[in-house]
């Protein structure tokens, strides 16, 4: 297709038929729509989807990343060091499949050009999970003669007795909580997946709750389960940080964090009898496959479950009897 410019008027007309190739309507696109113009549109979309507020921040992250020249690991200077890992280039990855595949379904690009793109091979990383005395260990280092620890002391509680994940904790509501049936009812819009979810917990975090709740109304007007100093309801990170402030204390040596309490609680459910499907709604699990990979077991592990399960050894317990 041949295309001119009217001189009176500034605008594109055509002047020759013809079929119009990917090219040239790269080049028309580009024209009419920036970069930025593009990501917004992409962001109003997902808007009316209804995305959740944490995705749409994660949107701006990767968008910063794809447009900004000064990333490190990008440079001449920086070329022989370590990038990223294959885990973090997939998220990269999917980040722009699904932004390019928007732009296509809104006929602002004629194909997408990372469609071809295979996501990297990423080994599955089996982290060593926290042992019994570990978090006994944890579990004695905040000072409950303070508020702020006793607080931390009743989450920590909460982690390992739910599995919950660290962003559904900073939201719960004092109301969420049910004495009565000894349980956390977790709406749709608190929940990962969007579905609501009832989590069981035992006598002594439901007592320990109360008694924070409790307390915590004594000092501030609020809803919030978990609050700090000032009464403001707690983040992640905050948490996150304090969870490494008692790990040092305790002289562990492995990375702590929020998730290794929903790893703990995993494996321990497991081997304590807990069915792998009762565990995938517990723990908010859309894919059953995401929950086996939470069982990590080691050789102790496995030594100690084949003792109590062997086949063998039930036979010749059964021959016994018979003598």
């Amino acid at each position: 297709m041949e295309t001119g410019t009217e001189s009176r008027k500034g605008k594109r007309i055509v002047l020759q038929r013809g079929k119009v190739t990917s090219g040239e309507i790269s080049t028309l696109r580009e024209s009419q729509t920036t970069i930025q113009e593009a990501f917004e549109l992409f962001v109003c979309i997902k808007e009316a989807e209804n995305v959740k507020t944490r995705t749409k921040s994660e949107y701006y992250v990767q968008y910063r990343y794809f447009v900004d020249e000064g990333i490190p690991y990008r440079s001449e200077k920086l070329c022989n060091q370590k990038g990223l890992s294959p885990y973090t280039i997939n998220i990269r990855i999917r980040f722009l499949k699904c932004w390019f595949n928007v732009l296509v379904k809104e006929k602002l690009m004629l194909d997408s050009p990372v469609k071809n793109i295979k996501l990297m091979k990423v080994d599955i990383d089996l982290k060593d999970p926290l042992t019994e005395d570990e978090v006994r260990l944890l579990l004695q280092q905040p000072n409950q003669r303070q508020y702020a620890q006793y607080r931390d002391y009743v989450m920590l509680m909460l982690f390992i007795d739910s599995g919950m994940r660290v962003q559904e904790v900073c939201v719960l509501d004092i109301e969420d909580i049910d004495p009565t049936t000894r349980c956390v009812h977790l709406p749709a819009n608190k929940n990962k997946n969007r579905k609501s979810r009832v989590i069981p917990l035992s006598a002594d975090v439901i007592r320990l709750l109360q008694e924070l709740i409790t307390e915590t109304r004594q000092y501030f007007e609020t809803n919030a389960l978990f609050v700090s100093n000032f009464g403001e309801r707690l983040t992640p990170d905050g948490i996150r940080t304090n969870i490494k402030k008692y790990a040092k204390r305790a002289g562990l040596r492995k990375t702590v964090s929020p998730h290794a309490f929903r790893r703990f609680y995993a494996k321990h459910s497991a081997l304590n009898g807990m069915d792998l499907f009762s565990l995938q709604r517990i723990l908010g699990h859309a894919d059953i496959t995401t929950t086996r990979r939470y069982i990590q077991l080691n050789n102790e592990d496995l030594v100690q479950q084949h003792n109590q399960y062997s086949p063998l050894s039930n036979v010749l317990r059964k021959k016994r009897r018979e003598y």
